[in-house]
This record gives structure tokens, sequence and C-alpha cells, in this order.
């Protein structure tokens, strides 16, 4: 081999040399990946048994015989058949499972059970000045509350609570307490007993689903809520079955039974109901002060004195309602608006000396409409009465057998309608003492009426009359005129 080949070649072999260290370098800085393991989180489960020796280990087979304290986070605790005493403090995702009955029980001012992140299932708590103070993040299921001398359960967080049972052992506490920003899901779950309040929330979120009440005064007050309800069901309560005050409501479904009111609404509230049927209310059975108000496919039956609707400075839209077998009035407003859409009214009683009786009430201010069908029918006073400068325009009017008349107008009040269908009744049809005004497209009068209309001229009344027919006479009138003017002769 000659010298320059040599070289070439030497020279080739370190080239080869140097990559190779190069490479073993670069693979050994770079770490190859190592498998990942999952992690298993294994659950705690702890048995107890109030009846097991002592000494157990939390073992099915050797239980303990006191629940742990603390309890271990994330545990389940199955609960054997038994009474255990308080107080509990769960939190971490704790859960306590009761196995048969199981009885959790505190002295007199203590919280039986204080949880957070925490699940409660089948489980009774007695006694104590509250049952269950409830954080963020805490479930109940299938539960029982009895014995508590202040409140049942008071949320300061979120509470998710269905299938539960309370009772008011003690007259006039309040069942479920409910802190402003707080929230409360109820499902499946009826108060009993004299609770003050079943469910009383200030600024909170609520949210109820087939809830009923038996005895307590009110199933819900809320000041200032967030409230979506569904289904709920309260008889036999002193007080109003639901109070609202300002903030928002929802309601579709609910059958309220012998309260002193069915529903109040005051303060502003925001209000859709729907499908509520009130029956036998001492007072009244829906109040609204200052209020919004729309209500829907609702029934009022039995009613007290102040009427199926009590509608005071609001604005409220009526469709597809019916009154009947009420004391005194049907509809009473005063001042706002209140819009009807298919209302039916009947059997309005009058008082004991006579008055009222009137299915439809209107006086200071208010402004009335109606764009369908309103039937008025059995009443012990007027169908419309008018009074202190309330405005009413209305679409087809069906009254039949109002004792004193179908329409009654007076202190400044103006009435327009474009369909007045009169059957039976006393007095005359439409009566306007002073100085009102009354517009009727068209008028139709049909037996038991003295006559159409009845207008005190130098008092002020004015009545403009289109189409009229009757069975009874129309007698001349200077007030009582036709769209063009002229007076309206037999």
């Amino acid at each position: 081999m000659r010298p320059g080949n040599r070289l070439a070649r030497d020279r080739s072999l370190r080239f080869s040399d140097l990559a190779v260290a190069l490479f073993l370098l670069v693979v050994g800085c770079v770490r190859v990946p190592e498998p990942v393991v999952r992690e298993e989180v294994h659950r705690v489960e702890v048995w107890v048994d109030a009846f097991s020796p002592a000494g157990g280990d939390g073992t099915p087979a050797r239980p303990l015989k006191t629940v742990p304290e603390p309890v271990p986070m994330g545990a389940v605790v199955h609960l054997r058949s038994g009474l255990y005493a308080g107080p509990f403090v769960l939190g971490d995702g704790a859960r306590l499972e009761g196995l048969g009955e199981v009885v959790l029980t505190g002295e007199a001012g203590q919280t039986v059970v204080t949880a957070a992140n925490a699940t409660l299932d089948g489980l009774s708590v007695q006694g104590g000045a509250i049952g269950l103070e409830a954080g963020p993040g805490v479930v109940v299921t299938r539960a029982h509350f009895s014995g508590q001398r202040q409140r049942a359960v008071v949320v300061h967080g979120s509470l998710t609570m269905s299938e539960a049972r309370l009772e008011a052992s003690v007259e006039g506490i309040d069942g479920v307490s409910v802190d402003r920003g707080a929230s409360l899901e109820l499902t499946s779950t009826k108060f009993t007993g004299g609770f003050r309040r079943a469910v009383l929330s200030e600024g909170g979120t609520l949210t109820l689903r087939s809830v009923s009440g038996e005895g307590p005064k009110t199933l819900v007050h809320a000041l200032d809520a967030t409230s979506r309800l569904e289904n709920l069901r309260s008889v036999l309560g002193s007080g109003p079955a639901l109070f609202f005050a300002g903030g928002r409501l929802h309601l579709v479904g609910a059958e309220l039974i012998g309260h002193e009111y069915s529903v109040q609404l005051s303060r502003g509230v925001d209000a859709t109901l729907s499908n509520l049927q009130a029956r036998d209310a001492l007072e009244g059975c829906l109040s609204a002060i200052a209020s919004k108000l729309s209500l829907s496919a609702s029934s009022f039956t039995g009613c007290g004195p102040l009427g199926a609707l009590t509608l005071q400075d609001s604005r409220v839209q009526v469709k597809d309602v019916e009154i009947t077998s009420s004391r005194e009035l049907g509809i009473f407003a005063k001042r706002g608006t209140l819009g009807l859409l298919d209302v039916r009214i009947s059997k309005i009683s009058a008082d004991r000396e006579g008055w009222l009786g009137d299915a439809l009430h209107v006086r200071d201010g208010v402004v009335v409409t109606s764009l369908g069908s309103l039937t008025l029918s059995d009443l012990g006073g007027s169908g419309l009465f008018a009074s202190a400068f309330a405005e009413v325009h209305l679409g087809a009017v069906s009254v039949e057998r109002a004792r004193a008349s179908a329409l009654f107008v007076e202190r400044g009040a103006t009435v327009s309608i474009r369909a007045l269908l009169v059957r039976g009744g006393g007095g005359p049809a439409v009566v306007v003492p002073d100085r009102a005004s009354v517009e009727l497209e068209s008028l139709s009068v049909s037996g038991g009426n003295e006559m159409p209309v009845y207008a005190e001229c130098q008092a002020g009344a004015q009545v403009v009359l289109g189409r009229l027919e009757s069975t009874v006479q129309q007698l001349p009138s200077l007030c009582v005129l036709n769209p063009a003017g002229a007076r309206i002769r037999p």
C-alpha cells in the first residue's frame, strides 16, 4: 500500500469513530420515557354496628362500635341498624350510608351533622338544635329529620336532597333554611307537622320538585330568591302556602288547599305561574302587590272574601284561568295593569249585606284589557264593576245571571267593550250612575233585566251604544247615544 492511500484510510477510520462516539453521546443524554402507571384510588370502607363488641377493626366481620372521629377522607362508612350519638363532622368526600334503621342523635344545643362535600344516605337524624348544617357539595338521600329545636336543616353552601321526610316535632320551627348565596335542590320530599316555614330562603336559589307539606303554616317563604318550583302540594296550613317578596319565581304545577292565602307576591317579584290549583283559602287565593305576574292554565275555587285574585300596583297577565265558588270577589284590581285572555268566572257570592259579589272589580286607575273571551256567570253582584278612574277595554264579554247588573261603571271610569252579551239577571244590564263613560259596539240583552242601559245623565254619565238587540225596551235618554251622536230610540 502506498503511503498516500494509508493516510486516507486512517482519516476515514478516525471520522467513523467520531461519528459513532457522537451518536452514543446523544443516545445517552435522551431518556426513554418510562411506561405510565395509573395510580388506583381506593376508597376506604368502614363498617359500624352499634350492637357489636368493642375492639373491632371496621371490617364487615369485625365492625366498629362507633363512627370514627374524624371520618377518614373519602371514606364510605356503612352503618348497621342502631342509635349513634353525635355530633358528626363529614367532609372531603366522606359518605355515611345507613343499612337498616339507622338513627343519628344529638343533644340540645348541638348540630347533629355538619357536612361539606359529603353524602348521607338512608339515615334518620333526631334531636339537636339543628339536624344538618350543609356547606358546599352536600348530597342527602332517603333521610328523615325530626325532633330538632331550632331548624331541621341549614344550608350555607349547596344541598341536593331527595326522598326525604322532615317532621316538626317542635311547633313553630323552620324546616330547611337557605342562606343568601346558597342553593337548595329538593326532590320528592315531604314536610309534616307544625313548621312555621317548611322552606325559608333570603337571597338563595331554590329548585323544588314534587315537594309537599301537610301541616306547615307556609310551604315556601322566599325573599329576594331565585326559585323554580314544580309539582308542589300543601294542605292544612294557617299562613300563606307560598310567599315571595322580590326575586324571581317560576312555578309549574301546584295544589294548595285550605291555607289563609294560597299565594302571596310582593315587593317587585317577577313571577310566572302555570297549572296552579288553589282551593278553600280562608282570606284570598292569590295576592300580588307591586309585582309582575304571568298566570296561565290555573283554577281557583272557594276563595275567601278578598277574592280569587287580589292585584294592586302590579303588572299582571292572566290567560286560560277559571274562578268559581268564591266569596264576594272574583278578581279585584287596584292601580297597575291587567291583561285578560280566556277567563271564566262563576258563582261569586255577595256578602251578608248583599254588597260586592262582583266577578271583576277594578278601581283607582287600573288599566284592564282583554283580547280573548271573558265569561262571567251566577254572580251576587255585577259582572264588571269599574270605579275611580279605572280604564277597561274588553273584547267579547258574556254575563249570565248577574243579580245587580252585567256592567256597573262610576266615578270617572272608562269602559269600552266590543261585544257584550247579557242573559238573565236583575236590574238594568248596564248601569252608569254618575260621571263615567261607556262605549259598547254591540249589546245583546235577553231575559230578566229591567232595561238594557240606565244612565244618570244629569250626573255626567255618557254611553255610546252601537248595535242593540234586546228583549226589553230601551227608554230614551239624553246621554245614551249611537256612534253618530244620535239618541237611542225604542
